[in-house]
């Protein structure tokens, strides 16, 4: 691993596992360039654009960076790929170090004034009655993070100690949740990292010159759809299906 903790290195920052993609540009003392944009299912179009603007706001080549970071998930299949990619494509040609973060703890890192005296249940959305949850305890975790359907996170998170506190945008896409008694949801603004949380993560993640592996804890969309779209197009279950190594 290869690692940088110079003040004045830079770092970029990518993170486009939700609705909200962000750019960040920085040193671990200063935030020098932040962009977060809205485009749900439309990370290839904007995330490109972004990375430019952030470099020439500050004059800068990508082979100035001393290191490219972006969140490796749990989150959006398209959105974890495209950041992957931007980040690989501006590394490959600069020999730029890549290093890839955990959401989780990114936004478990940013409540420290909210969130304490209890645990803490980072809860994201996954798909339609499905979340991603991780607990912590004074910043450490207390589980790995998974996939679960809600009803199951509901039972999970009934069971804990009264007083824990709940993030993310799980909740807001599954309001049952917000109904669970002895737990305290956090605000809403923090369900996406802060770009200094973001940047702190970057600047002291370890680096490589291997680009970082996504994390996926369940299947796509489309591999559970499979069937139905192999038929749209005229191909058998079972010749699609061989395919599916070759895009993993």
């Amino acid at each position: 691993m290869i690692s940088y903790d110079t003040s004045s290195s830079r770092y970029l920052a990518l993170n486009c596992a939700e609705e909200r993609i962000q750019i960040v540009l920085g040193t671990a003392r200063v935030v020098m360039f932040s962009e977060e944009i809205h485009c749900p299912g439309q990370s290839i179009r904007h995330l490109p654009t972004a990375i430019e603007r952030a470099l020439r706001v500050q004059a800068m080549r990508a082979g100035d960076l001393a290191g490219i970071a972006c969140v490796r998930g749990p989150g959006s299949f398209t959105g974890l790929r495209i950041a992957h990619a931007a980040m690989h494509g501006l590394s490959r040609p600069h020999a730029i170090p890549m290093a890839g973060l955990h959401y989780p703890d990114i936004l478990a890192s940013q409540t420290g004034p909210f969130a304490q005296g209890g645990e803490l249940w980072v809860l994201t959305y996954a798909r339609k009655g499905q979340v991603y949850i991780q607990g912590f305890d004074a910043g450490a975790p207390l589980t790995p993070v998974r996939p679960l359907p809600v009803a199951l996170a509901y039972e999970q998170l009934e069971a804990r100690p009264a007083g824990i506190f709940l993030l993310g945008s799980g909740l807001r896409k599954n309001p049952e949740l917000l109904t669970l008694p002895g737990t305290i949801a956090l605000p809403q603004i923090l369900d996406t990292p802060m770009p200094a949380a973001l940047l702190a993560a970057a600047c002291t993640a370890s680096y490589s010159s291997r680009p970082p592996q996504p994390l996926y804890l369940r299947k796509s969309d489309a591999e559970d759809n499979l069937v139905f779209i192999a038929a749209s197009r005229g191909i058998p279950a079972a010749e699609a299906r061989k395919h599916i190594p070759d895009f993993e």
